[in-house]
């Protein structure tokens, strides 16, 4: 018998053996059967500290919570680039999602990459962020985006996005993978820095004006048509009223390891 009829058989046997079982822990009243087991298995893509996304087609996990160093890093809160430096130069740091944890600062976006790279994952793009954000209620009484200070990951118990993300408006802004050369996204020019008045379907500004606009919670929008930059989005701490889910600042230099910016990972 060839190989892939053997393979046919012992699987068919196994969702048969499977489904009797099923159906005697039916009658028995058992809770969590064979085949539901099987399947649930072969679901749960995520690990752990990252929830399932099915609405983003690019995407199967997203972090819970901002990232933060692991506890065999070096520096757990790295307060200075040279921290943020020794953990990425020790192989053995990664980084983890976890409750009542702080953000890790003071990272470049391409040492953000790095970590989250070798957990197995990657940053989100500038569309996929804000895929991960649509849906959140008013983020200016939920998010951290007025205290004036970091705060540890979930502090903000309402601050969730619909996939069970905390924090993507506020607390810290959040690296994304996407590059803005001389004021240009997406080969499509961005316009001036100012309050967000239109956007695309990703989420990105395409038209600004002087003045807020309540259809896009006043947030604010910050680019530059000479240079290379990277974006960071959401805001952070002392954002006030321009943080929120449309807030972007696509004028940030990709070497910039600041205090008030994070990241998150993806899958």
């Amino acid at each position: 018998m060839k190989w892939w009829k053997v393979t046919l058989v012992v699987f068919g046997a196994v969702i048969i053996t499977a489904l009797g079982i099923d159906a005697a822990d039916t009658l028995t009243g058992s809770n969590g059967t064979l085949l539901s087991q099987v399947i649930q298995q072969s679901d749960d893509d995520c690990p752990s500290g990252m929830v399932s996304v099915d609405t983003v087609s690019s995407l199967t996990c997203v972090d819970v919570y901002e990232a933060s160093p692991a506890e065999d890093c070096p520096q757990t809160n790295p307060e200075q680039m040279v921290s943020s430096i020794r953990n990425v130069e020790f192989s053995n740091c990664k980084v983890e999602s976890k409750s009542d944890s702080t953000p890790w600062r003071f990272i470049t976006r391409d040492q953000a990459m790095q970590m989250c790279a070798r957990s197995g994952k990657r940053l989100p793009t500038s569309a996929e962020w804000y895929a991960l954000g649509l849906g959140m209620s008013s983020v200016e009484d939920v998010c951290n985006v007025s205290s004036g200070e970091v705060l540890n990951s979930g502090a903000f118990p309402e601050c969730i996005s619909p996939h069970g993300a905390y924090d993507l408006v506020g607390n810290v802004w959040e690296w994304v993978s996407d590059d803005v050369i001389d004021g240009t996204y997406n080969s499509v020019s961005l316009p001036e820095s100012g309050y967000v008045a239109q956007v695309d379907s990703a989420g990105m500004t395409v038209v600004s004006d002087d003045e807020p606009s309540e259809l896009f919670a006043e947030d604010y929008f910050w680019s530059q048509k000479e240079g290379a930059f990277g974006i960071i989005r959401g805001g952070y701490y002392d954002s006030g009223s321009d943080g929120g889910l449309y807030t972007v600042h696509a004028d940030t230099l990709p070497t910039t390891a600041s205090v008030g910016i994070g990241f998150r990972c993806v899958k």
